[in-house]
């Protein structure tokens, strides 16, 4: 049942995307990936929201695309990261130190409710591109970050899912879909890392709220 409400909102946003002459388009195939990138605009992957060919042939990562005229215009990638038995707070403090060789304890310190909630198998999104001359549109914009939750729930098995995200955007929670903001959320080492600051959210939501929220609002209106 749940499967197909998640079918149902997918098809219900498509459709709208249609009415709008756009299209998705889902990658994973590493070869195609550069060029596809290129035409949103995003001239490099941040390290912390990297997909390696691994990932991607494995079936465990994946690169959303929204194209208008053929062109992509917009892209978020989704990865599915499977903690075991370990925490959040060692898990990022590993997956940091593996980005930025030769730096030592890159990150100072992951705030306690991300070690105490975010645990099993968390799907990953990374911060989503906009090509300049799309920009705007904030219905636009939660249809494609909702539809990309709905893809990445149909494809992985999860217990989270969460996606990090400036302080000044903390409103767009809403839009995205994400009930858990984790202000603070990560404490960096000096220098900062590039792109990243000590104020960033993390916007989470587990698969509990998320099976409650497809199966109890009209198609598409998530």
């Amino acid at each position: 049942m749940e499967r197909q409400n998640i079918h149902t909102h997918m098809q219900a946003i498509e459709e709208r995307f249609k009415a709008d002459g756009l299209t998705l388009y889902v990658c994973e195939n590493p070869d195609e990936l550069p060029a596809l990138l290129r035409e949103v605009g995003k001239k490099k992957v941040h390290p912390m929201s990297e997909t390696s060919e691994d990932e991607l042939l494995s079936g465990r990562a994946l690169w959303l695309f929204l194209k208008k005229e053929g062109r992509c215009i917009i892209c978020i990638s989704a990865k599915l990261v499977d903690l075991g038995e370990k925490d959040f707070g060692n898990y990022f403090r590993n997956l940091a130190a593996s980005k930025y060789v030769g730096r030592d304890n890159v990150v100072a310190s992951v705030s306690q409710p991300l070690v105490d909630e975010l645990r099993g198998r968390l799907i990953y999104f990374g911060g989503i591109e906009v090509a300049p001359d799309e920009r705007g549109g904030i219905r636009r914009l939660g249809d494609f970050a909702q539809y990309v939750k709905l893809l990445a729930a149909m494809r992985w098995d999860f217990d989270w899912m969460y996606t990090i995200i400036a302080y000044k955007h903390r409103r767009l929670a809403d839009d995205y879909g994400f009930n858990g903001k984790y202000r603070n959320a990560i404490r960096w080492a000096e220098p900062v890392p590039e792109g990243l600051a000590n104020d960033q959210m993390i916007l989470g939501l587990n698969a509990v709220h998320f099976s409650h929220i497809v199966s109890s609002v009209e198609p598409g209106n998530l």
